[in-house]
């Protein structure tokens, strides 16, 4: 990918992370550093969690004895809801791609989803490719793929079929990933198992984002442009989907010839999808359900308490951010954009959503071991809660005693949960002593905030929660305008220095050279504020203890559910 370390992993931590029934210890390099005690002020160092740490650091690898797998029975799982449309060309929904994984493959996946893997490693493994990238210079990539691979329609997978997805997710005119794999400049198929293209440029990320969860699945021309596309997946995953209870759950079984033998292990696999928090804690608390859907402080406590048997583990939590149309008045002047986020009391949110638990968090999440906490940006000021001056800037940008009319689109409770929603409702109360009129715009997740306002059809602003990146140039799509607005560019940035910042970070591969450039782009956000950034928090996943060879990821597929079995009946 780059040199030859992971810069997701680069620090050592020193504390032990909570998992019952594992012993994981954290000694030795993670995704997520423990990053050092701060003060304790409003906002420039954030609360501390527990003793006296801002961060938590997520588990490092943690080997376990060997055991003998045991093939066979059901496993079932949790999702926030059950999507209503599996197209991967057409979605970016997070819930898609979690049961993406379950059906469809990539040329490479995650490795991380058992024990000794820590829980955001981006490293990649082969999927269908049998080896890594063969790559006579920086721009040309010729892949091989396994022999005997097939669809689950019984046809084989060809080099072609890898050409025609990635020229659908560039192409499609419905296609949302136009820009993701944009760095590809010309596909060639010499052979039936032989996949080559050449980029653009020299790209630092190219492994890693056809091995990621959004714009690499393939999925053959007959599905694709078939009618049973968007409720129906023909891939040649581990699993096959059989059935869907709309709303409610989705089914699958084993692939019985799957290219990667002995997986899977599972006969049948479950997603439920219970849109209620209560009723994911009482399910996981009845039994009824192997592993939940994360929990933030609240609902975790709880499950502590009524299923102290279970295995369980925390994780740190991206914040989620404001975006707005940065190009119409009055979100075009940064001064307004300054005084909104000087209006936030992060501190307050925290304590009132999330027990007092995280830290203020920026683009790059301050989890990875090389982005800085805020209270560390030269620009850390407009993390503040300070209504004074954002009131001063405000007036300098709109006029004495005038205030701001706008519109807040966000998602209704169903993906996201409570905590969510109570984010928006008291942000937006905050923001009105500063001068800001905000009406609240809900909209169903499903069927109108992502084929709509996440596509960028909004106006005013925006809330949304964010993952974490598998690969560093993630904040192109965030950014960029070339040759068409970025898939996550809800903002709507236009700005020539920041796109030259971009150009450059994701053609350089000596990671030191690379993270000075990061350096730079972390800065010119932070100043611009082309994105307002909330707070961190704690994500606690549960699972039963019989479940072996398993482990949460920071990555949406459950592609690794594969390798984990049940070790008693």
């Amino acid at each position: 990918m780059t040199d030859s370390t992971n810069y997701w992993s680069r620090r050592r931590l020193t504390r032990r992370t909570a998992l019952r029934g594992s012993a994981l210890t954290v000694a030795g390099a993670s995704a997520m550093a423990l990053v050092g005690c701060g003060d304790d002020d409003d906002d420039g160092g954030g609360s501390t969690n527990g003793g006296g740490q801002v961060l938590l650091p997520t588990a490092a690898p943690s080997p376990t004895a060997a055991k003998q797998p045991k093939p066979g029975g059901s496993f079932a799982f949790q999702m926030p809801n059950i999507p209503t449309n599996l197209d991967p060309y057409t979605q970016t929904s997070f819930q898609a791609a979690y049961v993406h994984g379950l059906g469809f493959s990539k040329l490479y996946r995650f490795k991380a989803g058992t024990p000794e893997v820590a829980p955001a490693d981006n490293t990649m493994e082969l999927d269908l490719a049998a080896a890594m990238p063969e790559q006579p210079d920086q721009v040309t990539y010729t892949i091989k793929l396994k022999p005997g691979i097939k669809f689950h329609n019984g046809r084989a997978l060809t080099s072609e079929d890898i050409r025609y997805a990635y020229d659908r997710y560039m192409n499609y005119e419905k296609s949302v990933h136009k820009t993701g794999l944009g760095f590809i400049d010309k596909m060639e198929t010499p052979d039936p198992q032989t996949f080559k293209f050449t980029t653009k440029f020299p790209y630092a990320d190219t492994v890693n984002y056809i091995g990621g969860n959004l714009g690499a699945w393939i999925s053959p021309k007959e599905h694709a442009e078939g009618p049973d596309a968007a409720t129906k997946m023909v891939g040649s995953g581990p699993f096959m989907l059989t059935e869907t209870q709309t709303g409610v759950s989705m089914t699958f079984k084993k692939y019985a010839d799957y290219h990667d033998k002995p997986y899977p292990y599972f006969d049948e696999v479950k997603a439920f999808g219970p849109t209620d928090v209560a009723k994911r804690v009482a399910d996981f608390s009845a039994k009824s359900v192997d592993l939940t859907w994360l929990f933030l402080p609240d609902p975790r406590d709880q499950l502590k308490k009524n299923r102290p048997d279970a295995k369980f583990e925390e994780t740190q939590g991206i914040g989620g951010y404001i975006y707005l149309r940065t190009d119409q008045p009055p979100f075009n002047d940064k001064r307004v954009r300054q005084a909104l986020s000087m209006g936030i009391n992060r501190k307050a949110l925290r304590e009132a959503i999330t027990k007092g638990e995280g830290v203020p968090d920026q683009l790059y999440f301050v989890g990875y071991p090389f982005a800085r906490q805020v209270k560390d940006l030269p620009q850390a000021k407009y993390w503040d809660f300070n209504p004074a001056e954002a009131k001063k800037l405000l007036t300098a940008a709109i006029g004495d005693g005038k205030t701001i009319d706008t519109t807040w689109s966000h998602a209704d409770v169903t993906a996201y949960g409570q905590e969510y929603l109570d984010t928006a409702t008291l942000t937006q109360n905050q923001l009105k002593d500063i001068g800001f009129n905000i009406k609240d715009n809900p909209q169903p997740y499903l069927t109108q905030y992502i084929p709509t306002t996440y596509q960028g059809n909004y106006e005013g602003m925006g809330h949304s929660p964010r993952a974490i990146a598998y690969w560093l140039d993630y904040v192109t799509e965030r950014f960029t305008m070339k040759p068409k607005r970025g898939r996550i560019n809800l903002s709507y940035v236009n700005d020539p220095k920041l796109e030259a910042l971009l150009d450059k970070q994701r053609q350089q591969f000596k990671m030191e050279e690379r993270l000075q450039t990061v350096k730079q782009i972390e800065e010119l956000v932070a100043e611009e504020q082309y994105e307002i950034y909330f707070s961190t928090d704690t994500r606690t996943y549960f699972w039963d203890s019989a479940i072996q060879n398993y482990r949460p990821t920071a990555w949406f597929p459950y592609t690794h559910l594969m390798k984990a079995w049940r070790d008693k009946a």
